[in-house]
Formats: structure tokens, C-alpha cells, sequence
């Protein structure tokens, strides 16, 4: 694995792989809640026969995943909850959050990631729930998300929006990321994915560390509620970071030192 040198004008960069995908329309015919016998038998058997067992292999051995602090899941094993994590990588990030916990977990994508010529259904099948893009495709989304936190599954969450792959920090992210979950009044866990260096391979291993539950503040105005939530939800993953993910195979440079750098 090659290390390089990425340069950025600003922390909502995207370096994804899909960001060169025309991206469709997500208007209220997108069908998040598909109800067809053969598409949700199909679903089941790809979730959780093929997929869930074969990835978690593959992060075993191609990424030496790691997962600590998983006791703390056991608080909320009979509740649906948010997960939010730090967007680093392709594979884990899509997975991880499928192999911590039984029940299915679903994570919100761009428009992009289910606009894939071929594997728009195999992708909607492994949980990917797009932003809607008209006001009734947004009533649509938070529906289905209302109703997923009310079946006890999970939803997961990626505030910084864009992959920065192999990044070993945390960007800035926006808290209206958070508003579906004060929405809910329901809890929420951190992923913290913390990259580490491995004996005789290049690549790093990928450590998922797990916080929480945290809930909103039943005490503040709503607006307070959120940036609340934001920050503490911020605050663990800078936290976990800062602490453990000490492997940097990439170097991120702001285009302004280049230039400094240059002179």
C-alpha cells in the first residue's frame, strides 16, 4: 500500500471513490421501505447469510479489525439508537456497524451510493439509506429512519459526509447531524475508528472503539439539545482519535501550507 500525500482546500473535500457518479434524483418515488416478499427475502439472505459473515472475515484478515469497549451496546440491546463515526475508510466504515450487533443496522448515503449502474438494489439491500432530495422524499426518509429506531434496529450516521481515506483525526462536523436523533429523543453510540500499525504489513489495522449511549438533554430548547449532543458526540471521537489512532499512512495538507511548504 502506497502512502501519499492528499492536498485540500477545505474539510468538506471529498476524495470518495463515488463522487464522480452522476448521482439520481431521490424524489418520493424512491421506495426506502420496499414491502415486496421477493425483494425482502432477497434482502435477508444477502444481509445476513452472505454478507455479514463474509465481510466480517475480510475485516479480520484484510484490515486486522479490532473492536473494543463492545460491552457498552448491551445498555441499549432492546432499543433502536444512532451510531456515528468518523468517515475514514470504504469497507469498514460500510461494515462495521452491520458485524457489532445482530439486528440490522442501516447507514445514511448520498445520492451517489445507490446510483451505482448494476448494484442499486444489492446496495439498498446491505442498508443504505439515501438523503432525499424533495421536501416529500425527506418526509419519506425520516419515516422510514422513525420507524427502523422503533423496530430496534440502528442507524448509522456520518457527519463529516465525505471519506478522507485513512485520515487518523476527526473533521468538524455540522450538528444538524444530530437532529434526527433529538427528533427521536432516543440514544446513540460513537465508532471511533483508530488505525494502528501492524507487524510485516503496510496497511493499517483498523480498531473500532465504541462509546456511549448518549441522549439529548430533555432539559434544554431544542437548538441547545443539538449542539449539546454535537459536542459530546465530537468531543469522544476526537477523544478516541487523539489517543489511539496513531498510524498515519496518508498525510493531509491544507493547499495553503503546500504553498508554504513550496517557498
Amino acid at each position: 500500500m502506497k502512502s501519499r500525500t492528499i492536498y485540500y482546500e477545505s474539510f468538506s473535500d471529498d476524495f470518495a471513490v463515488t463522487k464522480d457518479i452522476n448521482a439520481n434524483l431521490i424524489d418520493d418515488k424512491y421506495k426506502y421501505d420496499s414491502r415486496n416478499v421477493f425483494y425482502l427475502c432477497f434482502s435477508f439472505i444477502l444481509y445476513f447469510i452472505v454478507v455479514k459473515p463474509l465481510v466480517w472475515f475480510i475485516l479480520k484478515v484484510w484490515f486486522g479489525y479490532r473492536v473494543k469497549n463492545k460491552k457498552v451496546l448491551k445498555k441499549c440491546k432492546n432499543k433502536g439508537y444512532f451510531i456515528y463515526g468518523n468517515h475514514t475508510n470504504y469497507l469498514p466504515d460500510a461494515f462495521v456497524p452491520n458485524v457489532i450487533r445482530w439486528r440490522r443496522n442501516y447507514i445514511v448515503v448520498g445520492a451517489q451510493t445507490v446510483s451505482i449502474k448494476g448494484l442499486k438494489t444489492v446496495v439498498k439491500s446491505l442498508g443504505a439509506i439515501p438523503l432525499g432530495d424533495t421536501y416529500n422524499a425527506k418526509k419519506n426518509f425520516f419515516k422510514f429512519v422513525k420507524k427502523s429506531i422503533k423496530n430496534k434496529k440502528s442507524v448509522t450516521i456520518y457527519p463529516e459526509a465525505h471519506i478522507w481515506p485513512y485520515y487518523t483525526s476527526v473533521r468538524p462536523f455540522d450538528s444538524v447531524n444530530i437532529k434526527y436523533q433529538v427528533l427521536l429523543n432516543c440514544p446513540s453510540y460513537t465508532i471511533s475508528m483508530c488505525y494502528r500499525k501492524r507487524m510485516f504489513i503496510k496497511r493499517p489495522g483498523v480498531t473500532a472503539y465504541i462509546d456511549g449511549p448518549f441522549y439529548p438533554d430533555s432539559t434544554l430548547e431544542s437548538k441547545d439539545r443539538i449542539d449539546k449532543l454535537n459536542s459530546e458526540i465530537y468531543g469522544k471521537i476526537k477523544e478516541r482519535t487523539d489517543m489511539y489512532s496513531k498510524y498515519a499512512i496518508h498525510i493531509y495538507l491544507k493547499k495553503e501550507e503546500q504553498n508554504e511548504t513550496r517557498e
